[in-house]
């Protein structure tokens, strides 16, 4: 019977709560602190209700809604750092630029991927990208990206798509088109699906050239600033001379 079993045990087995208590030594309060008859649920205790799991909240995408809440915080800071920091580095590298207009007389801007500076802080990249674009997005631009040369994955890839995700809505509306040149399957794929579901308003703008003999068809070859290296790239892919004179 349990009285039987009863009678074998010890006569001390522990404090209040069964918690091992030795003798001379101080024992610590805080198990009965922590397990007091509180009438407060532990459920709210610890703010169970206020997590994104226990909240169940119907839109999946809800993240993707706070990340476009936050973009002009985000744009805002990169337009102050375009004014305080010092970005005189990063514009010797001549990987953003003015360059002239296009036929119908719209301004374009140039970015030359393998010029980033992907060694220097991003936030310093950006703020110059900024810098540069902001004047010239208030009104119809062209953008042309110079992929030649680069291989694999490229972080000047992902700036770029950075300044356009975080940047007003003009950036993207005003843009007239986006000239991809010399670009990888790779790149051309991963161009298109940013633009599929990130960047809508820019499907649709994306051209590829696959030499300069197409761009300059858009834009005229003395209205371009185009590094020697993508001249003599050009030149051994295609034979072309059409900018060998700039």
């Amino acid at each position: 019977s349990d009285y039987k079993y009863q009678q074998e045990l010890p006569d001390f087995i522990g404090g209040d709560y069964g918690e091992p208590i030795r003798e001379g030594v101080q024992q610590n309060h805080h198990i009965k602190a922590h397990w007091s008859t509180s009438s407060t649920p532990l459920a709210k205790k610890l703010n169970v209700s206020k997590s994104d799991f226990t909240a169940m909240r119907q839109d999946p995408d809800s993240a993707r809604q706070i990340l476009q809440a936050q973009q002009p915080d985000v744009y805002n800071q990169l337009l102050q750092w375009s004014r305080t920091e010092d970005l005189s580095r990063i514009a010797k590298c001549r990987a953003v630029y003015h360059s002239g207009f296009d036929k119908e007389g719209v301004p374009v801007v140039v970015c030359v991927g393998r010029h980033f500076p992907t060694h220097l802080p991003e936030h310093k990249v950006l703020s110059h990208c900024i810098q540069v674009m902001d004047p010239t997005t208030s009104r119809s631009y062209c953008l042309v990206y110079f992929h030649t040369g680069c291989t694999g994955p490229r972080k000047d890839l992902d700036l770029i798509q950075k300044v356009f995700a975080n940047s007003p809505l003009r950036y993207r509306t005003n843009l007239k088109a986006l000239y991809s040149v010399h670009a990888s399957r790779f790149q051309k794929f991963m161009t298109w699906w940013f633009t599929v579901s990130k960047v809508k308003e820019v499907k649709g703008k994306i051209v590829q050239c696959n030499s300069l003999t197409q761009l300059f068809e858009r834009i005229p070859p003395e209205q371009l600033q185009v590094p020697q290296f993508i001249l003599d790239f050009d030149f051994g892919a295609h034979g072309s001379t059409t900018g060998s004179d700039l």
